[in-house]
């Protein structure tokens, strides 16, 4: 639920990021990317945003690596994501031709392949890369495309980062039960609807492993193409060698072993996607969103269940 009351915090978070809006448009691509690597030294050595939950995480993802390794990517990681939220902010303002200056598209005829089946498309990503300027450069492109998040606590915030983030064609579809049929409207009119779908998903979530850690994650892109019968493709966005992005998409299978339940068949696809997406991150460790608590305390009978299956 969002907050209406601006509470200092809310007040500092809504100011800080209008500025940043209003400023990093005007920057260029070589400023933006200097202030952010000096920010991201600041957030990684003088000011620790979320350190300890980035060396944990680390940890538990990659145990056989040594400390001094996993400090390297978590440097390199802060220095990353000050450049991924600083384009996020500029890339939604700069002209179509900028756009396509900074992301090179390898492989988008799959969604025209995808969108002729005329089922609509769902699109699932993790918090790796820059996840936000995809949906973007699809929207640009002339697709119809939403977008599936939830609403922020700070509402103020969550009405300044929505209005950047729907200014060239993306539409915002609240996350919740309440608007799921509005989201099967959506794909029934052969839309494309864009899922984030790798946070901590509670009770409500599914459990698999990602980098052997049970996992609670969300059901939402299985259950809408099982129930639609529309095509799904798992995205990236990366940084690659020029400092550019290679936004990259591959279709993925939704056949299943035989026999399963309704639910084993769930979680059955999800751990798929998962482990497609876990494959990437061990490639390019240091663009993935460490920063987020994803694996949190499993009660014990779940995970004995879980372990017998």
């Amino acid at each position: 639920m969002k907050h209406s009351r601006m509470t200092p915090k809310f007040f500092i978070e809504f100011h800080l990021l209008s500025c940043l809006n209003r400023l990093l448009p005007k920057l260029s691509h070589l400023q933006r990317r200097q202030f952010a690597t000096i920010l991201g030294c600041l957030m990684d050595q003088v000011f620790p945003y979320r350190k300890k939950v980035v060396m944990s995480n680390l940890a538990k993802a990659f145990p056989e690596k040594s400390s001094r390794w996993r400090k390297k990517i978590s440097g390199k990681a802060y220095k990353y994501f000050a450049r991924i939220y600083f384009d996020i902010f500029a890339g939604y303002r700069l002209s179509n031709a900028r756009l396509d200056q900074m992301i090179h598209s390898e492989n988008s005829e799959i969604i025209d392949r995808a969108i002729s089946e005329n089922r609509g498309v769902i699109i699932v990503l993790f918090h790796f890369g820059n996840w936000e300027l995809i949906a973007d450069w699809l929207a640009r492109k002339g697709y119809s495309i939403a977008g599936v998040a939830t609403p922020q606590y700070n509402s103020f915030t969550d009405k300044l980062v929505n209005d950047t983030r729907t200014r060239n064609g993306l539409r915002i579809l609240p996350k919740g039960k309440r608007n799921t049929v509005r989201i099967f409207r959506y794909l029934k009119q052969n839309h494309l609807l864009y899922m984030v779908s790798d946070q901590h998903a509670g009770g409500q979530g599914t459990w698999v492993k990602f980098f052997n850690q049970w996992s609670s994650s969300f059901q939402g892109p299985i259950m809408f193409a099982l129930r639609k019968k529309c095509p799904v493709i798992l995205a990236t966005c990366l940084f690659n060698e020029d400092g550019k992005y290679d936004l990259h998409f591959d279709r993925f299978s939704m056949k299943t072993p035989e026999n399963l339940s309704d639910e084993s068949k769930i979680r059955y696809l999800v751990q798929s996607y998962t482990n497609y997406f876990e494959e990437k991150i061990r490639q390019h460790p240091e663009q993935y969103y460490w920063f987020h608590r994803r694996w949190k305390k499993i009660p014990p009978a779940v995970l004995k269940e879980l372990e017998q299956t």
